[in-house]
């Protein structure tokens, strides 16, 4: 299985066309009012409708309301719903679609049984722990702690990520695939062609 990549935090249709021509598979779109890499949907339209088929569109909530979820959806049967704060495995499985469920860990954590609670989902996501802060942060977890660990769905490692640790990274976590915002950029919300093109450049010859 060929390695997932996906790209989160885009803001703009330049960011997205430069990760779609660098590779990746999926573009993440932050829904959360709080986070410094907020779109608005009507924005996210706009540049969904220049993708390519094969790229996978995916909104990230946190916490949000079931109304707000449904309203965002409705947009495009192609999205899929990302969630990254405490929602319930019932909460995330009430739409319809294939989702990604976002985990926080600290690397101390026993996570088989909290990956067979959402074991509807599409795919986990494991991010790095930070209190207050829901993804985004460019801090990692210990990737030590998933060495060897098998798990009952594929998981994409997030969290500290950039084109310098990511091949560490793969080396640690049996992971499906990988998910990078901050470790790419020049400016918050605004993505680096070097630092993109060599993140996934990278990963791709790792994995290969």
């Amino acid at each position: 299985m060929e390695l997932f990549i996906k790209i989160c935090g885009i803001t703009n249709l330049e960011d997205a066309e430069l990760a779609v021509s660098c590779g990746a598979d999926a573009l993440g779109f932050i829904m959360y009012e709080k986070s410094p890499r907020k779109i608005n949907k009507e924005k996210v339209l706009k540049i969904i409708e220049e993708l390519p088929e094969r790229i996978v569109p995916v909104l990230v909530f946190v916490n949000s309301s079931s109304e707000y979820v449904e309203t965002c959806l409705e947009m495009s049967p192609k999205l899929i719903p990302q969630f990254h704060g405490e929602e319930t495995p019932e909460f995330c499985s009430s739409f319809g679609r294939d989702f990604l469920k976002a985990l926080r860990v600290s690397g101390e954590e026993d996570l088989h049984p909290i990956f067979e609670s959402y074991s509807k989902s599409w795919m986990l996501l494991l991010d790095s722990y930070q209190k207050n802060d829901f993804g985004g942060t460019g801090k990692s977890f210990d990737w030590k702690s998933l060495k060897e660990k098998k798990f009952n769905k594929p998981y994409l490692l997030a969290g500290g990520l950039n084109p310098e640790n990511v091949e560490m990274a793969l080396s640690l976590a049996s992971c499906a695939g990988l998910d990078v915002s901050s470790g790419v950029e020049s400016s918050t919300g605004k993505k680096d062609s070097i630092k993109l093109r060599k993140f996934i450049e990278t990963a791709r010859n790792f994995s290969d």
